[in-house]
């Protein structure tokens, strides 16, 4: 039995070093995607300078200082247009019944121009009596529109353009966050080029933001290339729900982006899962090679009127989600005055870009360009026979298998695990890393019960926790290894392959250690027999205090665990995150902090003093919850290895010290019960 155990550790490792190519493929992509771009939205600043009566340079000097080096440019829209008050712009019907109203001799003659066409009331119509502004809108929606949707003439020195077709719906952002206003209807115009040379003058770099338009002409396309060439664009992120082009004209997007080797920016959704959807998108990343990366929004920001707490927010963007592009739009706090609001939000973008330098990022005009390479077929074998190797393992520890079914078992899985690895491949990949988070917490936990009860008065206490602590955490961190492995590739990174089976890896797990306790510990009674025995006795106050003690755990456990978790963040928590954020790389996870080492530490502790059995199941649980978290922060898989691992090491020392005070609580507890109570009973 112990040769076999120990042949097969070592096959186990061997065949894990034969998954070190997708390993290697996550750390590399990982350690060049350092830099972080900060860009602001020149739209949404210039608005907001505006309402505060502050000067639009000026402000843009100050977001310099702040560190800001980057500016988002969106095309300028027919609604831009209006608002600067260089055309008139109304629904057909409003215009209509604006120029009936009046008695003049203009109506009659526009009329006779539209005679025979067919006008929808909700048909835009644009108005213009300046000719540099008449030039601009005939050459750019000409572009955009084919003549038939497009209607142009002139009448007493003005001209008229009215658009036949559908336009974009976009929302309106209202200077106050309360007013809800509706959708507009609107027309992208293109890029205004005297706005560009002013910002590149000033040494910004410009962030393009192309969006779709809904007339057929596609002639505009070729406008893109123009304007990153001449303004030396690295960075392109899709304004609004459609790809330019989409869906039958993309591959003049296509083809910019891999001429310039364009990053294309792709929104984090608001909870944090995957990318928002952008019609065209995939098969844009997907023919390119994903030259992507991952863009956090600060409008996902303005539920929260604390600035602080946005500050933060940021930093966990950068740090734990691996979001390395930083689109920033000025704070709406409606208790504020709009200039204390841009004030406010450059002195954070400030705090921001210090913080996270201090942290080893690299503030950087544009992101690294990232390996789209996927592991091939000899990793996925590899990685099928580790995780067959690892369940044997498991059986062995178990079942204590012994004789020729156990070569048998052995031979006949390892067949079936390459024989899977060949044929499916990448397929399973997700499955792979469910397998491995769900193996190995269990394997490990079977592993340090079956020690703890062998070596229960052989080892003392130091080496006893050194010992779990090295049985749990080496075990453990295989396993993260393993899921690090198989989600190696460039769409795991960036959050565009979502990896669903965090729930399941947290829960599955604590159900098996409760099988594994069973059968450690019946011994030679069964588990029936045992579990039956267990149920009819009395348990002792100590059993009951901790399972009350255990039952609070599970609830903040299963409460806390994924994006939909039902307890809610206290107060007290998000300070106790904001200092433990600034004194470590990233904070180390409460479930392993006060519930997982704590737990460790009080179980050989107690188990060595007081043969109780049961506080094997009731502490170990609580380990468990400890140690499985160890596991799931390498699941998140678009948080970076590094940071799972700094994560990791800082867990443990704080949960050590954690656990020293609540060794200390149950010392003097012990020594309370010995003086005054036991004596009274």
């Amino acid at each position: 039995m112990k040769r076999s155990v120990t042949i097969t550790w070592i096959l186990l490792l061997a065949v894990l070093a034969g998954c070190w190519g997708g390993f290697w493929l996550r750390y590399s992509n990982e350690a060049d995607n350092k830099a972080v771009v900060t860009t602001i939205d020149f739209r949404e600043f210039r608005s907001v300078a505006n309402f505060a009566s502050r000067d639009l340079d000026g402000v843009l000097a100050d977001l310099q200082t702040a560190g800001v080096r980057n500016v988002a440019v969106k095309e300028t829209t027919v609604r831009d247009l209006s608002e600067r008050g260089d055309i008139g712009l109304y629904s057909f019907a409003e215009f209509k019944a604006e120029m009936e109203s009046f008695s003049n001799e203009v109506w009659p003659q526009i009329e006779e121009q539209l005679e025979g066409l067919t006008i929808n009331p909700s048909n835009r119509v644009l108005v213009s009596s300046d000719p540099e502004v008449t030039a601009f809108l005939q050459e750019r929606l000409s572009r955009r529109f084919t003549p038939d949707e497009l209607i142009h003439f002139s009448v007493a020195d003005r001209d008229y353009f009215i658009l036949r077709t559908t336009l974009i719906a976009q929302t309106r952002t209202a200077a106050n966050k309360m007013e809800n206003l509706p959708p507009i209807f609107d027309a992208r115009l293109g890029f205004e080029e005297p706005v560009l040379d002013a910002l590149t003058e000033k040494g910004f770099n410009i962030v393009l933001m192309p969006g779709q338009n809904r007339g057929s002409n596609t002639e505009y396309l070729e406008e893109y290339r123009h304007i990153v060439e001449k303004y030396g664009v690295e960075i392109m992120i899709i304004d609004g729900n459609y790809v330019p082009g989409y869906p039958d004209h993309l591959d003049a997007l296509r083809e910019l982006v891999e001429d310039e080797d364009l990053t294309l920016g792709i929104f984090e959704t608001s909870v944090q899962l995957g990318y928002m959807e952008q019609k065209g998108l995939d098969e844009i990343m997907e023919a390119t090679g994903y030259p992507i990366n991952r863009v956090y929004s600060t409008r996902n920001d303005e539920f929260l009127d604390d600035v602080n707490e946005r500050y933060y927010r940021w930093v966990r963007a950068v740090v734990d989600r691996g979001i390395r592009i930083m689109y920033v739009v000025p704070f709406n706090d409606q208790k504020l005055s709009f200039s204390e609001n841009l004030d406010e939000t450059t002195q954070k973008l400030s705090d921001f870009h210090n913080t996270i330098s201090n942290k080893g990022f690299v503030l950087a005009d544009k992101t690294a360009p990232l390996s789209s390479e996927m592991p091939g077929t000899f990793h996925w074998i590899m990685i099928a026979l580790s995780l067959w190797l690892g369940s044997f393992l498991y059986l062995l520890y178990l079942l204590k298998l012994s004789g020729r079914w156990k070569y048998i078992i052995a031979v006949g899985g390892a067949v079936l695990a390459i024989l899977v690895g060949l044929v499916a491949g990448a397929a399973l990949e997700k499955l792979y890393a469910l397998g491995a988070a769900i193996l190995y917490p269990t394997l490990a936990s079977l592993v340090w019960i079956i020690y703890l009860r062998d070596h229960r008065e052989k080892h003392g206490f130091l080496r006893q926790v050194v010992t779990s602590l090295a049985i749990l955490l080496g075990i453990n961190l295989l396993g993260g290894y393993t899921i690090v492995s198989s989600l190696a590739d460039i769409r795991y990174i960036m959050n565009v392959e979502l990896f669903r089976g965090v729930k399941l890896a947290f829960l599955l797990p604590l159900l098996m250690f409760g099988i594994n306790y069973l059968v450690v510990f019946s011994g030679e009674e069964g588990v029936v027999k045992y579990t039956a025995g267990w149920l009819r006795r009395s348990p002792s106050y100590l059993a009951l205090g901790l399972i009350f003690v255990l039952l609070v755990a599970v609830y903040y456990y299963v409460g806390r665990s994924g994006h939909t978790g039902g307890v809610a963040v206290s107060e007290l928590e998000l300070r106790l995150r904001e200092v433990l954020e600034t004194i470590f790389m990233a904070r180390p996870r409460f479930k392993e902090i006060l519930i997982g080492y704590p737990a460790i530490l009080s179980l050989v502790y107690l188990y060595r003093r007081y043969p109780f059995k049961e506080l094997v199941l009731i502490l170990g649980l609580g380990a468990m919850m400890g140690t499985i978290s160890i596991v799931n922060s390498f699941s998140h898989v678009f948080t970076a290895i590094t940071i799972s691992a700094s994560r990791t090491l800082a867990g443990l020392w704080v949960g050590i010290v954690i656990g020293l005070g609540v060794l200390l609580g149950i010392w003097i507890l012990e020594k309370i019960w010995e003086k005054w109570i036991q004596p009274e009973l």
